[in-house]
């Protein structure tokens, strides 16, 4: 009852309220910015005038048996970031199955969903999964066929096509103004139903930081046909500077042609009818595949959005070079190496690790899923964001995962405070590429 009470409230945001500024600006001047400045000429999308939540109660007999792998990788997560493990587990029963089914809605329903998610301990259902309307039979009825029970919100502003184009608008923007603002991130709130604009001032005057950011606002609202979809919530966030962490089978460590340590390789693909492996845009061209020069390409395929942090490297079969399944996952050992199986996005509250060559197996929690985020001067958007930072220097492009199922791609951190990896489900719509799998 309380979550609905709160996404009650959620829907009665009015446009009127759309824009304001949360916390002061860091800097030289700790004053308060013009609100009224901000919201003038920049239009809100009227809300949906229907929303609410019902519980779909799941009619598939059993759930899926986790395999060890996933129990493995539950345990390392609950582990590092203080949960109890058995808790983990009991939430992620019926992970593979619905995030599976989720994937395909956000690929063919892109319309209506929105975001979705593990839900909440002490209530009914077991995920959750938001759309901008009532979603229609066909959708209820994959949601049944699921073994688990799933929570059913809709009236939200925004799809998810619509929360990317305003989010890539708003940083892409502010990434045009690094004299006023060092970084940027968005994030979407599901229960406020606002998109979240956290911004890290360099300490210039109000009138500079306002003009920045009422530039980015009217960026994201002529992105969606003159109005936003969403209120924006402004949040300053002093001293807050996001990294690429490029020092740099799958896995394995990517270096320069000089022999420096660089990135770390991430799953195994195929592209154009050539296999290969991805790994992070930002990372070097030329690299060199576990220290043997000509294993693979030195010109990547690349996404056309410099956004999205996937590059596709062939291998080079001329010299007797193939391409397996297998990934780096738990540790160096090749017995410990694991074949992926599935290939789906994160939902949010769902465990998730990964493997770096510098920082090894680490695990943690999704906390916010498809968020824009500047790193080293250079906004980067389809960004998975992790409870904790559990990445280092020379992890970029190395396998996010959950058990077999591939998750992403690494990215970069807010060091200390959170991880980013780029979605799997990127490697296919913006780079044409298809993870190995059994």
């Amino acid at each position: 009852m309380q979550r609905k009470a709160m996404l009650a409230a959620a829907a009665a945001l009015t446009v009127t309220a759309a824009l304001f500024a949360a916390g002061p600006v860091s800097g030289a001047e700790p004053t308060t910015l013009d609100t009224q400045a901000l919201t003038a000429g920049v239009p809100v999308r009227a809300a949906p005038a229907s929303s609410g939540s019902f519980l779909v109660t799941g009619t598939g007999l059993t759930t899926q048996a986790l395999d060890a792998a996933t129990i493995q990788d539950l345990t390392t997560a609950a582990t590092q970031n203080g949960q109890n493990a058995t808790a983990v587990i009991a939430a992620h029963q019926g992970i593979h199955e619905f995030s599976a089914y989720i994937d395909q809605l956000e690929e063919t329903r892109s319309d209506l969903f929105v975001r979705s998610g593990i839900a909440a301990a002490g209530t009914t259902a077991d995920y959750w999964v938001q759309f901008t309307a009532m979603p229609p039979a066909d959708i209820i009825s994959g949601l049944q066929s699921l073994p688990v029970n799933t929570e059913v919100q809709f009236g939200a502003p925004a799809s998810a096509t619509e929360l990317f184009d305003v989010a890539y608008a708003l940083t892409t923007s502010l990434a045009a103004n690094s004299d006023v603002i060092s970084a940027s991130g968005t994030r979407y709130d599901p229960v406020r139903r606002v998109m979240r604009l956290q911004y890290a001032p360099v300490g210039v005057s109000t009138s500079s930081l306002s003009s920045a950011l009422s530039a980015a606002l009217a960026a994201a609202a002529a992105a969606i046909g003159g109005q936003l979809p969403l209120p924006v919530v402004l949040e300053s966030v002093a001293n807050r500077t996001g990294t690429t962490e490029i020092t740099v089978q799958g896995g394995r460590d990517l270096n320069l042609t000089s022999g420096a340590a660089h990135c770390t390789a991430g799953f195994t693909a195929s592209r154009g009818g050539s296999r290969g492996l991805l790994t992070a845009r930002h990372c070097n061209n030329a690299l060199v595949y576990g220290g043997t020069e000509g294993a693979i390409s030195t010109s990547p395929a690349q996404t056309a959005n410099d956004a999205i942090d996937f590059q596709f490297h062939r291998t080079l079969t001329g010299n007797g070079h193939t391409t397996n399944k297998q990934f780096r996952a738990t540790s160096r050992q090749e017995d410990d190496d694991r074949t992926v199986t599935a290939v789906a996005n994160a939902p949010q509250g769902s465990a998730v690790c990964h493997w770096g060559r510098t920082s090894g197996y680490r695990c943690a929690f999704v906390a916010d899923t498809d968020t824009c985020q500047t790193l080293s001067g250079h906004r980067f958007c389809a960004l998975d964001v992790t409870t904790s930072d559990i990445s280092a220097g020379g992890d970029s492009g190395g396998p996010w995962f959950l058990g077999l199922t591939a998750r992403g791609g690494h990215t970069g951190a807010f060091s200390g405070v959170e991880s980013y990896f780029t979605r799997i489900g990127r490697a296919k719509r913006n780079l044409d590429a298809t993870v190995l799998q059994n």
